[in-house]
């Protein structure tokens, strides 16, 4: 009986000890790199980034990219699936009904902000979601076609000035997201007056300009890089403090004479319901900042002209705070409710 009992423990620990060594490979991607923490996730299980926008865009594409990469960190399967719809709304929905486990996750940019501030705000506060890592900053820039009369943003102003309201301006998201904050912001500075088209995507605002549909596109860098250096688009100016590395001919607002608050910023990022618990918290913020470290997307970061996030979940959560309170001053003067 003493045998038989030893030999009882003995097979139980050999089990424990053979699934201890599967979650640590499956945290470091089954390549033999050692885990800095013990995971608590299961990598067997499938991860699903939901995106707010359509396919194609500038956040579709940071979560395919940050997918991949945490693919390649974990071993694990992450998939990216399209909820859009209502600037946000419709994956904000899903997001704030998922179970709180860490499996089903949401990419983010200051729409999500404009939600809770605006349309949202009897439904949703920023403490019913969890917000997990900052994956990217993406800088505003102002595009129009070839075919326009502006070569700058002066002249553009200009022509604002003399025709108030008839400029037709286009970016994702309705009056309060993070675009059209960005867009209000210049115009505050350049006081001007345009109309603003709303879009699902930042590549459909793109494809409006392209078509003439829109006077101008408040875009970012990664959407008109290649109609800009193809000749189809110009851009006017970029919403940061320097000049961006692959965009050198392409002046500041503030080197155009428009001295706007660049503390506004188009970023990106992954959020998940409420109620995570903290240890998956910490889990997830870690593989995502592997994932953004691996080289496959500091070069995606680098061929769409953006800056890394790298923001642990308790930083990203201050940072979501501080864009919150930007959001709410801008809502009461675009008199949004």
């Amino acid at each position: 009986m003493k045998k038989f009992s030893l030999l009882l423990m003995f097979i139980l620990l050999c089990i424990l000890s053979a699934c201890s060594n599967g979650n640590e490979n499956a945290l470091s991607g089954g390549k033999g790199e050692a885990a800095t923490i013990d995971t608590t996730l299961d990598f067997e299980k499938q991860f699903t980034i939901l995106v707010h926008t359509t396919a194609g865009g500038p956040t579709d594409l940071m979560a395919r990219e940050l997918a991949k990469a945490a693919e390649e960190v974990t071993g694990g399967t992450f998939i990216v699936e399209n909820r859009p719809g209502g600037s946000g709304a419709v994956q904000m929905a899903e997001i704030a009904n998922a179970k709180a486990d860490g499996y089903t996750l949401g990419a983010m940019t200051p729409s999500q902000i404009g939600l809770i501030e605006g349309t949202l705000k009897n439904q949703y506060d920023l403490e019913d979601f969890s917000w997990i890592s900052q994956g990217q900053i993406d800088p505003y820039v102002i595009a129009v076609h070839k075919d326009s009369p502006f070569n700058t943003l002066e002249e553009l102003v200009n022509y604002a000035k003399e025709n108030p309201g008839k400029l037709t301006v286009g970016g994702y998201g309705a009056i309060g997201s993070g675009h059209n904050v960005a867009w209000n912001i210049f115009s505050e500075s350049a006081q001007v007056e345009t109309v603003w088209t709303a879009y699902e995507s930042t590549g459909d605002a793109v494809t409006a300009i392209l078509g003439k549909h829109i006077d101008v596109a408040n875009s970012n860098p990664g959407q008109v890089s290649q109609y800009y250096e193809s000749g189809d688009l110009k851009i006017l100016g970029v919403m940061s403090e320097e000049r961006l590395e692959d965009l050198p001919d392409v002046p500041t607002y503030k080197e155009a004479g428009f001295d706007v608050d660049t503390s506004w910023a188009q970023f990106r990022g992954v959020y998940g319901p409420s109620g995570i618990d903290e240890a998956i918290l910490q889990e997830l913020s870690s593989i995502f900042e592997k994932a953004i470290a691996t080289e496959g997307y500091q070069t995606y970061l680098k061929n769409s002209q953006m800056l890394t996030g790298d923001m642990d979940y308790k930083e990203f959560t201050d940072y979501v705070n501080n864009q919150s309170k930007i959001m709410v001053n801008w809502y009461e003067k675009l008199g949004v409710e």
